[in-house]
């Protein structure tokens, strides 16, 4: 690897390299100090096949050594910036040991490597850097022992694997092929080096994923590269590159072209059906599209091709209680671009768009209780618990024996709107044995309740308390409260705040 220092530093290196060492009588008084061509730093990090200088300035000592680790090695002679190849100045027979006032160490060892510094002096010293570091008597002498710690990194080896369905496809000249809707994984084995960044680019499709997972739609034949890099901050740069050998032919597949997948709403109201497929370019197709509305067919105003997606618009608006169902007629003439029929559906039902205002990490209790705190009076015992969930990991767990058991979001407020009604909701696991009679939530602080008479839930089971909200107050800064007021086990999930719609 090409060294990696600044020009000032580079001078320094070769002027420390080139001249002579003159003899200076040294003083009566002892001080201990050094240099190095590096910025100063608890580690050094450095690339493999790279050189640090290190100068020992101190004044009075009486034995001094330089120490490498093996597989290092001391470097002599002129250097230029020009010098890329630094095996021709490593210094014969040098060992691993030095007395020379300044070294040049060579790292030829990836991981970390240490530069020991050993001076005797016959009084005490003390070195001030990021570290101080007082001399230790042994016997008549004063002892600086400084070992410099040294990153050095490999360069980086790229190692990588392509799977279809599983299976390890060899890399060599022989082509891949790929049915049309199929994909291929590309994973990135690489350790040495130690790379922090990736770009896999198959096609016109790039991936940075470790393991990247390639769906081939268009036929055709692909080439594919990756290149792993380091590039983070105050880390010696490096990249490689491979260009795949493996052409990957994408054919017809031999499947039907269907429908896969859930029919979704999206935020701006679009209904995206998924294939198996790439759709070939097609026009004036909404008579073969039926959309059913809370059971009435609507008008359709466009069926567009988006990649493997169905696109569908509506004349008119949808809502979020709407139920609604998508049928594909026969004869629509649709294909896909590998010149497959599209198979018809009937009353396929469409995944409504729906947004929660209470992030689930906080009121979902994925965040292990972030943002919940007991509330002042609580004497519940509680644990966010994984024993135990409607949805995700976590839920909160509450048993309470004597008092009563509060709890309130405070760390984690949201904002709602004034004179506007809410869809609220949790979910709550009640055992069989609890006394209670009733459980209530809050918002806060303008005390708005939510008060359940527990009879009215079924217990041993996750039951779902929903509410409608007109909140009036000031929109800033609320929070949940739960309030248990007697004595039972409980569970709690996934909290739930909408803005309620409702069709005209």
């Amino acid at each position: 690897m090409k060294k990696n220092i600044t020009t000032l530093l580079l001078a320094f290196v070769t002027l420390l390299v080139g001249c002579s060492r003159e003899y200076v009588e040294p003083s009566s008084f002892s001080d201990v100090g050094w240099y190095t061509s590096n910025f100063t730093q608890q580690t050094f990090k450095i690339g493999i096949d790279d050189f640090i200088s290190f100068t020992d300035v101190s004044q009075n000592t009486l034995t001094h050594t330089w120490e490498i680790s093996e597989g290092n090695h001391f470097l002599e002679g002129v250097i230029t910036r020009r010098d890329t190849v630094l095996e021709k100045f490593i210094k014969k027979d040098a060992g691993l040991v030095s007395s020379d006032p300044t070294v040049h160490v060579y790292f030829k060892k990836g991981g970390i490597q240490t530069v020991r510094l050993r001076n005797t002096f016959p009084d005490s010293v003390t070195f001030r850097g990021l570290d101080t570091l007082h001399s230790v008597k042994e016997g008549n002498v004063w002892v600086i022992d400084k070992t410099f710690m040294v990153d050095v990194y490999d360069t980086i080896v790229p190692q990588i694997e392509i799977r279809q369905d599983g299976v390890v496809r060899p890399l060599s000249k022989d082509t891949i092929f790929v049915e049309a809707g199929g994909k291929l994984e590309f994973v990135d084995l690489t350790t040495i080096g130690r790379p922090d960044t990736r770009r896999w680019t198959i096609g016109s499709i790039s991936s940075t994923d470790s393991v990247a997972s390639i769906a081939f739609n268009s036929l055709g034949v692909f080439n594919a590269t990756f290149n792993s890099s380091r590039t983070g901050l105050n880390i010696p740069p490096d990249g490689d590159f491979i260009k795949i050998p493996n052409p990957i032919k994408v054919i017809k597949s031999s499947k039907p072209f269907v429908l896969t997948g859930a029919i979704r709403e999206l935020e701006n109201e679009t209904i995206q059906v998924p294939f198996n497929g790439e759709f070939a370019a097609f026009s004036n197709k909404v008579n073969f599209v039926e959309v059913k509305v809370n059971g009435q067919a609507f008008k359709v105003q466009s069926v567009l091709a988006n990649k493997t997606n169905l696109d569908i618009k509506l004349v008119e608006k949808i809502y979020r209680p709407d139920v609604i169902t998508v049928s594909l007629l026969p004869g629509s003439g649709m294909k896909s671009v590998d010149e497959r029929e599209v198979q018809p559906f009937s009353n396929q039902p469409v995944i409504m768009h729906d947004v929660n205002l209470l992030p689930a990490s906080v009121y979902g209790f994925e965040g292990a209780g972030t943002g919940w705190v007991p509330y002042s009076t609580n004497t519940a015992s509680y644990e966010f618990t994984t024993a135990k969930a409607a949805s995700g990991s976590y839920s909160l767990k509450v048993d309470v024996t004597s008092g009563a058991g509060g709890f309130t979001s405070e760390k984690a407020p949201f904002s709602l709107k004034n004179g506007v009604t809410y869809v609220y909701s949790y979910k709550v696991w009640i055992d069989a044995n609890s006394p209670a009679k009733s459980l209530n939530t809050w918002i806060l602080p303008n005390w708005q309740q939510f008060w359940t008479s527990i009879a009215n839930v079924k217990t041993g089971k996750w039951e779902t308390i929903t509410r409608e909200i007109k909140y009036e107050g000031d929109p800033n800064g609320r929070y949940l409260y739960i309030h248990l007021p007697e004595a039972g086990s409980y569970y709690f999930d996934d909290f739930y705040l909408v803005e309620k719609e409702v069709r005209p």
